[in-house]
């Protein structure tokens, strides 16, 4: 008899959803998704002007090097025209920098954008690393060879960046406080977000124009409307990065004007308004007509977005049709606008950055470890037919685009041929419970989330893994009350035998109706291992804890266990190491032993490629090539195969592959010459 799995979908919690999703609805956060745009009355923007010309202030005007007047941008005295690309340095290996200038600059673009990410470098509260994880770190190498090629730059410092990375950028040690509301002026909030900057912008403050460097402007906060209207919140974080070192420009940006209505209007005291949006007749038109009855404003599209990404379980994404594409940008480049394109080169959310969203219908929506985002640089920095749709039209329209220094490149650099490296068998596996001999163990007398965990000076887990034990006598049912978050797996004995998502809401499991598992009339090993598939990256941040909120019950009894061994499986490095090296690697049995670490090395010839690896006949877990995290695959797709940088790997010695498998392993792995056929 197959294991029998009671999922029953809890009325609490799908109110809960339901609230969130009517508060999303009226605060006005676009899903992005089947929402069809509704204008706003004319008299209700007319309404919002009056605000801003009655209010107490006047139009901000900028005391950078950039500025702006009758709605035309200068730098140095003479007309300015941007156009830019975002491309962020924390999803792209450092050596491919370079090649990726070369096709922005070669495209007509003389701008690079870039948020930077906190959570990145701050992932222990008041440890801060600029360094390291293979370079993904160097936020000011990249601003330096951004320079080295001739490109401006506009940085989007946060505190809160979203960017479909995890948690939208922000610590998850943030979330130890009780009482936090990020996103605030919570003080506890703005404390660790003063912290940040007296970190971050001393480091870069040399970068800017004015000094001599190319940062021409920062944002403040990101789509703050949609989240809030208060303006105060953004000038605290306006003064703190004034405070700490920056002279240049100030913008926020926003896909919505009902945020205006709503009280936002005041920031156009404080900085220049500009605009996110993909189709004009989707609010993009109504955007770019408000700014302009702004006045003094030039229209810039901060976030024009090129492509989308996708999200486990989903269907691929679809793109815009080439036609759209071009009238959409025509009109905007015909209008004098400055545009960045979002993105410009998408990158990979390696290891565990994705974020996550909460749509109106469709719930919880982990973002997969591609970000390819159809942008006109693929996931690997391939020109496409959309770079040259857009290279082609904005070579029409260079008038006052001017450069850092040199011009635009004639020439657009080849894109490297990629490797087929072919098929390698799995060899060897270590067990879990050798894997959890590795880890921290904590003895607790509660369930605790991952961000609770007394780790790393008082910061908890971040992201990976966590596995609740507990020894049980002979027991017929469990029940498991609360919110798991995000996918958990229920072990009897080291046997599976449930698995619930955030899907699922009451967790309970009657292991006197299963004949196909063991149970012992004293001591019974009950393992949960729950996964963290990324924090949402919108709304709501609040409650981002992951791990079990709740209590487990047996046999109907009214009371909690207690008494529990947490492992945090977070696969840092200091816990690779000992795995990597541990004595304890086997040859494969004739069964599965998963979850297992599986492992693998393979020879390659020649210089190193950039190849994909293909996960099919594999279930669930993540994947790492030379100590390097590549980050997730998942059966349910849509992506099947991960982007491997050839700079990971190696031709004079053995490359190492390890795979984390939750629960059924394949017995090799491939690798291609091309991404997940879509």
């Amino acid at each position: 008899m197959k294991p029998i799995q009671i999922k029953v979908k809890h009325v609490v919690r799908l109110v809960i959803i339901l609230f969130i999703a009517v508060i999303i609805w009226f605060a006005g956060v676009p899903s992005f998704r089947h929402q069809k745009f509704v204008p706003m009355p004319q008299n209700e923007i007319q309404k919002i002007y009056k605000k801003i010309k009655d209010g107490n202030g006047k139009l901000y005007q900028s005391e950078g090097s950039l500025r702006f007047k009758n709605r035309q941008f200068y730098l140095d005295g003479k007309p300015f025209r941007i156009f830019s690309g975002a491309f962020h340095y924390f999803r792209v290996l450092p050596q491919y920098w370079n090649e990726t200038f070369l096709k922005m600059k070669a495209s007509g673009l003389n701008t690079v954008e870039t948020y930077v990410a906190w959570n990145f470098h701050e992932e222990i509260k008041g440890s801060f690393n600029f360094v390291g994880n293979k370079g993904l770190l160097n936020v000011r190498e990249f601003i330096e060879t951004a320079k080295s090629h001739g490109l401006f730059v506009i940085l989007r410092p946060g505190p809160y960046i979203c960017a479909e990375w995890e948690f939208g950028g922000l610590p998850s040690w943030l979330l130890r406080d009780t009482e936090m509301k990020v996103r605030s002026n919570y003080e506890g909030y703005l404390s660790a977000v003063d912290t940040y900057f007296a970190h971050l912008i001393p480091h870069i403050q040399h970068l800017q124009y004015a000094k001599g460097g190319p940062i021409i402007a920062f944002q403040i906060e990101n789509e703050f409307g949609s989240y809030t209207v208060d303006v105060e919140h953004l000038r605290k974080l306006k003064k703190m990065m004034k405070k700490h070192g920056v002279v240049e420009m100030f913008f926020t940006s926003d896909p919505q004007i009902k945020s205006w209505k709503n009280g936002l209007y005041p920031i156009a005291y404080e900085a220049l308004p500009t605009v996110n949006f993909k189709h004009l007749d989707e609010g993009g038109q109504e955007l770019v007509d408000f700014i302009e009855g702004l006045g003094e404003f030039p229209l810039f599209v901060m976030e024009y977005w090129t492509g989308w990404f996708d999200e486990w379980g989903g269907e691929h994404s679809s793109d815009m049709e080439t036609p759209k594409l071009k009238e959409i940008l025509t009109k905007l480049l015909d209008s004098g606008a400055s545009i960045n394109f979002y993105m410009f080169r998408g990158g990979t959310n390696f290891g565990f950055m994705n974020g996550a969203k909460i749509y109106n219908k469709h719930g919880y929506k982990p973002v997969v470890t591609s970000y390819d985002y159809m942008a006109p640089l693929s996931e690997a920095g391939d020109t496409t037919e959309k770079y040259q749709v857009i290279r082609e039209l904005l070579m029409k329209y260079q008038e006052n685009v001017r450069h850092f220094h040199g011009a635009t490149l004639k020439e657009i650099p080849e894109n490297k041929e990629k490797a087929a490296y072919g098929t390698f068998p799995i060899n060897t596996y270590l067990s879990f419970e050798d894997l959890l001999s590795e880890s921290e163990k904590i003895e607790s007398k509660m369930i605790l989330t991952m961000e609770h965990l007394t780790l790393y000076h008082g910061s908890g887990q971040n992201y990976g893994y966590i596995l609740y034990r507990k020894i049980l006598p002979k027991t017929k049912t469990i029940n498991i009350k609360g919110i798991m978050q995000d996918r958990m797996q229920v072990f009897w004995n080291g046997k599976e035998i449930a698995a619930f998502d955030w899907t699922e809401n009451l967790y309970q499991i009657h292991l006197d109706l299963m004949t196909d598992i063991n149970i012992d009339e004293k001591e019974n090993k009950l393992d949960l291992l729950v996964e963290n598939l990324g924090r949402v990256n919108v709304r709501p941040l609040n409650e981002q804890f992951k791990g079990i909120m709740g209590e487990v019950f047996t046999d109907g009894s009214k009371e909690e266990l207690k008494d529990w061994v947490i492992y945090p499986l977070d696969f840092r490095s200091q816990f690779l190491n000992s795995v990597w090296i541990h004595s304890h690697y086997k040859q494969l049995p004739n069964f599965d032993p998963s979850p297992a670490l599986y492992s693998a090395e393979f020879d390659i010839e020649g210089t190193p490629k950039d190849t994909y690896l293909s996960m099919e006949g594999w279930t669930k877990g993540i994947v790492f090539i030379n100590s390097f995290n590549l980050g997730r695959y998942w059966k349910h797709g849509p992506q099947q195969r991960l982007y491997v940088p050839g700079s990971i790997l190696q031709n004079k010695k053995a490359n190492t592959i390890r795979i984390f498998e939750q629960k059924k392993a394949g017995k090799e792995v491939v690798f291609y010459n091309s991404p997940t056929p879509y």
